[in-house]
């Protein structure tokens, strides 16, 4: 069936694009206006329409394209330009604004929509010398109470009192409700100092609305032109209550407390001008010079100060600073000597201690004074001090001082008083600390062996010094320690990304200093990584030589041939203690190997003892090598092993203990709840679940100093061709190989009270 299509008109499109347009739907407004461009590609009212519809969609490029070219099309529509003026008013590019609006202006300078938005342009640019003129213009146009007002603001902001009064009153008189031109004639008869004239517009204002801010506001002012401050405050608080955040009412109330010399409470306010607006220039320069008149300089300067950064660098402020630095120069001069206090070690007559062998050395120091330290000098050496600083401490840098008996040391301050402070030289001990880490296990050759995979390294460790420390500094990081202690325990978290050194520095207070650089050994943390063990440790316990006790040979012997046999395993670190006293072995379990365990991510530990052992029913000991025969508390009990064990036993997953000592079955008898069967290398989930195993030599039977026990463990290790071996099937071994050789009887099973989960211990072949 035959049709006929009828494009719509541009102007159609346009018109229905409008109404899109008034109900906020740009999107579709900027359709139609499309079309309408489409149908007609000279239709200027869609581009200037279409250009407001992308400046509300924020882009304001498309939208200055569209602009231009409806100007371009038609330049002489008064309406378009007026539209592309406000249009770029609203988006604050005010000067492109004022360039449109005038052209509109030329067309029709009587037309109302482009002299309004041409004053509010002028207002905004703070053009009141030229807004003055469309104010001016306004009027000619008609006569209305908001045009009088609008010209009268315009004199007023050029500071006309006169003229701006003439037209506030025209306004109020042209229309008796506008009360906008009652509350500004009111401010302006105050300026020109007509307080009864602005009293009574004021009344006449609070009369019809008792709660208007500007009002109260004006009568605070005329109250304080009577003198009236009290009736000042009253008013002026009445506004700040209403709304708090008033920076303006806040400073005119603290002028009113600083008039009345009640300086405190105009600090408050100026200083709450400041909380709520922090770059309020005019805040800082009252509360300036409030703190002048209160004859703190100091804090007044700093408050001019910070307006220099606010403001920039305006003469008038300098000229205050200059003024107020003068003030507090005279208000704080004094005749008292500065006095040098000695920072470094001191002798007991007030000399000064260095190390004997020092021929270049380091003296600190303070200088104690009211005013400002100008200069800081020393009979012998360079001084290095800041002389923006109270009291400032400073070093003295002495080179060359081998033979120096005394030193003096000058101290001036900006009053030129000056001080000349002498102290005698003393020569001290000249031995250098010594440094003994304890975490991570460190060798004499100094090699530090990384057991942690992470970056940061906690480093503990002790300092063996005849005199006090003054610092502990690794890779340039303060270590943690007392200093008020002799021989200071000490500790460090240090990142270790991409080192394989570190350099530690440790001075005492004479400044013997000692520097080692130790190299980082990560083969432990590798191992860790491909071992299914993780993290192992082996801990042996050699007690050989004995006070008390029938010294033993085996123990060495059997501690060097495990070591040997465990090379071939993936071992991380093993700690070697040797001849260890009760409280040496009180303190190890209890702190030391607590520490190794939690500082280094242990997973699996053996602890080895071989040694002398006593049983005293109903319980077995090790026996340290000052342990007396009839002495039971000077032995180490096997329980007090476990209770060590329970502080930290949390962070293993795998422990065993091996006890090659006679009577100390016994013990681990009570502590045992059964043992385990043999497990296999292809069972490695055992390797997830924890453990807690013990292995002794024998029970109550006397063991052997020849070793049976370890030969065997020994040769077990070392027959062994599987890619694992696990502790039962060592036991079985080493319980066949020990029975036929003798009368000891090992024994092997679970630790009663430390966590047990079914796992068991594996060594790992390399």
């Amino acid at each position: 069936m035959p049709f006929s299509h009828f494009a719509q008109s541009a102007k159609k499109l346009w018109e229905a694009g409008e109404k899109l347009e008034k109900t906020q739907n740009y999107a579709e407004a900027i359709e139609n206006y499309n079309k309408a461009i489409e149908a007609d590609a000279n239709y200027y009212k869609a581009y200037a329409s279409r250009g407001y519809c992308n400046q509300k969609l924020n882009k304001f490029d498309l939208a200055m394209a569209d602009y231009n070219k409806a100007i371009m099309i038609n330049d002489k529509d008064k309406q378009l330009l007026t539209k592309v003026g406000s249009a770029l008013a609203e988006a604050n590019k005010l000067s492109e604004a004022d360039h449109m609006l005038r052209m509109a202006l030329e067309i029709d300078r009587t037309y109302v929509e482009a002299i309004e938005a041409e004053i509010t342009v002028l207002t905004k640019l703070k053009d009141f010398a030229t807004g003055l003129n469309y104010t001016q213009l306004a009027l000619d146009v008609k006569i209305n109470a908001n045009n009088y007002y609008r010209h009268a603001v315009f004199h007023d902001s050029l500071n006309h009192p006169e003229e701006a009064e003439k037209y506030y009153r025209n306004a109020k008189e042209h229309d008796s409700k506008f009360m906008p031109a009652y509350i500004a004639l009111a401010y302006t008869d105050l300026k020109l100092g007509k307080l009864d004239e602005a009293k009574n517009n004021i009344d006449y204002i609070l009369g019809k609305d008792p709660f208007n801010s500007d009002a109260l506001f004006a009568r605070s002012v005329y109250n304080a032109g009577k003198n009236s401050f009290q009736a000042a405050i009253e008013d002026i608080s009445k506004v700040i209550m209403a709304t708090p955040t008033n920076n303006k009412a806040l400073i005119q109330r603290g002028s009113y407390f600083e008039a009345l010399g009640e300086f405190q409470n105009a600090n408050a306010d100026y200083s709450q001008a400041i909380k709520n607006s922090p770059k309020n220039v005019e805040a800082y320069l009252k509360r300036a010079s409030c703190y002048e008149q209160t004859r703190d300089v100091r804090t007044a300067i700093a408050d001019y100060n910070k307006v220099l950064q606010i403001a920039g660098n305006t003469p008038a402020v300098q000229a205050m600073i200059k003024q107020a630095k003068s003030k507090a120069y005279e208000l704080n001069r004094e005749t008292v000597k500065p006095e040098v206090e000695i920072l470094s070690a001191k002798t007991e007559k007030n000399g000064i201690k260095v190390a004997a062998d020092k021929k270049d050395f380091i003296i600190r120091g303070r200088v104690k004074d009211n005013s400002q330290i100008i200069q800081i000098t020393a009979s012998v050496g360079k001084v290095i001090f800041s002389s923006d600083s109270l009291n400032p401490e400073f070093i003295l840098k002495v080179s060359d001082g081998s033979k120096l008996n005394d030193i003096t040391i000058y101290a001036t301050d900006n009053y030129n008083n000056t001080c000349a402070s002498k102290y005698a030289i003393e020569r001290t001990e000249s031995d250098k600390p010594i440094i003994a880490i304890e975490t991570p296990y460190t060798s004499f050759e100094n090699e530090m062996s990384i057991d942690i995979a992470g970056n940061n390294l906690y480093i503990q460790g002790k300092i063996k010094d005849a005199s006090l420390i003054e610092a502990i500094v690794i890779d340039g990081i303060n270590a943690s320690f007392s200093p008020s202690s002799i021989n200071p325990e000490f500790s460090a978290q240090i990142n270790i990304t991409d080192k394989d050194k570190l350099k530690m520095m440790v001075r005492d207070i004479y400044g013997n200093e000692t520097v080692t650089t130790y190299n980082l050994n990560r083969s432990g943390a590798m191992a860790g990584l491909d071992n299914p063990m993780g993290n192992t440790w082996v801990i042996f316990i050699e007690n050989s030589k004995y006070v008390n006790f029938p010294s033993l040979e085996g123990p060495a012997k059997d501690v060097l041939a495990m070591k040997a046999a465990l090379a071939n395993y993936k071992i991380t670190q093993i700690v070697h203690e040797k001849d260890m006293t009760k409280l040496a072995m009180d303190k190890f379990f209890s702190i030391k190997l607590r520490d190794y365990v939690k500082n280094n991510n242990i997973n699996s530990l053996v602890i080895w003892y071989a040694g002398h052992g006593k049983y005293v029913s109903p319980t077995g000991y090790w026996v340290p090598s000052d342990g007396k025969p009839d002495d039971e508390f000077s032995y180490f009990g096997i329980n007090n092993l476990k209770a060590a064990m329970q502080s930290y036993a949390g962070k293993l997953v795998h422990t065993l203990v091996i006890t090659d000592a006679c009577e100390s079955g016994a013990t681990f008898l009570m502590a045992m709840r059964g043992g385990a069967d043999g497990q296999k290398c292809d069972n490695f989930e055992l390797t997830k679940a924890k453990s807690s195993q013990v292995f002794t030599s024998a029970g109550f039977e006397l063991a052997s100093d020849n070793s049976q026990f370890t030969k065997s463990f020994v040769s077990a290790l070392n027959t062994n061709v599987e890619p694992c071996l696990p502790i039962e099937k060592i036991v079985k071994k080493v319980t066949a190989a020990v029975a036929a050789a003798g009368n000891q009887a090992p024994k092997f099973g679970k630790i009663k009270d430390l966590e047990d989960e079914g796992g068991t211990f594996f060594f790992i072949k390399k």
